[in-house]
C-alpha cells in the first residue's frame, strides 16, 4: 500500500519469481523494511532494458519494471545504444525516482546499469543513496574483468555510498579489487518460521540433501564422488539434489549416469522455495560441498529444520559453521575427507544430533531478515564503521 512516506528501492535484474537466495535476501529485507522501519516504503524493481511484465505486488511488496539498459552487457554496438538513449531514460528514471520520493536505492547483484543512478545524483536530478550489495558470484565475475569494463566498474563500486558484502570474507574481496570502496558487511537472514520444528528422527540416519544452484562452485560432482563411495559401505543411503537450472545441471545428470546412481540419487531442478522445507524434514544430513560460498543461507535453513551439516570451510562459512560444535568444516575438492565425513554423521548418530541440537539453537537465534534489515537501515544512517570488521 502506498503511503506518503519516502521509498527504498531494491533493484534486481531478472524475473521476481526466479529461484535462488538474491530474490529470497531482496524480498526478505523488503518485507522486514516495510513492517519494521516507519521511514520507508519498499519498492522491488526489475531494471533491465527488456520490459518485464511485472504484476503491481509480488508476496505482498510493491513491486515495478524499469527501463535501465546495462552499457556493458555486450559489445561497443550495445555501449554506443546505451548512450543514444541515456538523456531519455535517465528523464524517465528521474521522474520515477522524484514522483516516489525515492531516498535509497539498494541494487543487489548489481550490473552495470547502476551507473544511471550515479549519473542523476551526480546531476543533482536524485538526492538520495545508492547502496550495492554483492553475493558472492558477482564478485567473482568482476574480478576476471580488464580494461574498459574493470575501470568503468572501479568507478560504479567506489562511487556507491555503501557497498554491502553478505559476509567478511566477501568484504575483503570487494577492496582487494576497489580499495576505497566503503564496504560494510551485513550477514543475509533466513526465512525460518516453517522450519522451526524439527521432526523427531527415529532410526539411523540414511537420507542425504544438498540444495544448489547446478553450477560448478556447489560442487555437486565433488559430493557425487563421494557419494559413490558412501554406498560401498551404507548400500542403503539416498542422496537428494535440488537447485535452480544452471550451466552445470546437463553435466551432473551425465555424471550421475557415468556413476551408476540413477537408483541412489534423485535431483529436483527449480524447485519453488514454498518446498525446500518438506525436503529438508525428510532428510538425515545436509552437505554443502562448495568450492565457493560467500555465505549459504540454505545452511542457516538446514539448520532450523534439526538437521547435522557438513560444509566445505571456503568463503563466508567459517562465519556460520563451528567446525565440530555446529557441523563439520571440510576442505574444497576433497572427496575423500567428504566421504568419511557423511559415513562418520549418519553412522555415529549421538554425534550427528549433538551437532544438529547445537546448530538448531544457534541458527534460529539471531539470523533473521529483521536483524539484517536493521543492519541495512543502520548502514544508511552512518552507524556502520568500517574499521570494526577489517
Amino acid at each position: 500500500m502506498r503511503t506518503d512516506r519516502p521509498s527504498y528501492l531494491f533493484v534486481l535484474n531478472w524475473a521476481l519469481d526466479r529461484p535462488g537466495g538474491v530474490n529470497e535476501a531482496v524480498f526478505g529485507l523488503a518485507r522486514e523494511i516495510g513492517m519494521a522501519s516507519p521511514d520507508y516504503d519498499p519498492i522491488v524493481a526489475i531494471a533491465g532494458w527488456d520490459q518485464h511484465p511485472t504484476p503491481p505486488h509480488v508476496r505482498n511488496t510493491e513491486a515495478v519494471s524499469l527501463r535501465v539498459r546495462d552499457p556493458l552487457d555486450g559489445g561497443w554496438g550495445v555501449f554506443l545504444a546505451a548512450l543514444a538513449t541515456m538523456p531519455r531514460d535517465a528523464w524517465t528514471l528521474s521522474r520515477f525516482l522524484r514522483q516516489r520520493r525515492v531516498e535509497v536505492v539498494n541494487a543487489h547483484f548489481p550490473s552495470a546499469g547502476v551507473y544511471l543512478f550515479l549519473l542523476l545524483r551526480r546531476l543533482g536530478w536524485y538526492r538520495g543513496q545508492v547502496i550495492l550489495s554483492f553475493h558472492g558470484s558477482d564478485v567473482a565475475r568482476l574480478s576476471r574483468l580488464r580494461g574498459f569494463r574493470r575501470r568503468v566498474w572501479s568507478y560504479i563500486i567506489s562511487s556507491a555510498d555503501i557497498v554491502v558484502t553478505c559476509s567478511r570474507d566477501l568484504g575483503r574481496k570487494v577492496l582487494d579489487l576497489v580499495p576505497s570502496a566503503s564496504v560494510v558487511p551485513i550477514h543475509n537472514g533466513a526465512d525460518l518460521i516453517g522450519f522451526e520444528t524439527p521432526a523427531a528422527r527415529t532410526g539411523p540416519r540414511r537420507s542425504l540433501l544438498h540444495i544448489g544452484k547446478f553450477e560448478l562452485n556447489k560442487g555437486q560432482d565433488i559430493l557425487l564422488r563421494a557419494f559413490q563411495c558412501l554406498l560401498e559401505t551404507i548400500p542403503e543411503a539416498r542422496l537428494t539434489l535440488i537447485g535452480s537450472d544452471g550451466p552445470d545441471r546437463k553435466r551432473i545428470e551425465a555424471l550421475i549416469a557415468e556413476l551408476g546412481l540413477e537408483t541412489s540419487v534423485d535431483m529436483f531442478c527449480n524447485v519453488p522455495h514454498k518446498e525446500v522445507p518438506a525436503f529438508l524434514g525428510r532428510a538425515d544430513l545436509f552437505v554443502l560441498p562448495s568450492r565457493a560460498e560467500a555465505f549459504g543461507i540454505v545452511l542457516l535453513e538446514a539448520g532450523a529444520a534439526g538437521l547435522p551439516v557438513i560444509a566445505t570451510d571456503v568463503g563466508g562459512v567459517p562465519e556460520l559453521i563451528e567446525d565440530g560444535v555446529t557441523g563439520l568444516l571440510i576442505p574444497p575438492e576433497d572427496e575423500i575427507r567428504l566421504e568419511a565425513a557423511m559415513r562418520d554423521l549418519l553412522l555415529n548418530t549421538e554425534k550427528a544430533d549433538r551437532l544438529a541440537k547445537t546448530w538448531h539453537a544457534r541458527s534460529l537465534n539471531g539470523w533473521s531478515w529483521q536483524r539484517a534489515a536493521g543492519e541495512y537501515l543502520a548502514a544508511v544512517r552512518g552507524e556502520n564503521e568500517r574499521s570494526s570488521w577489517e
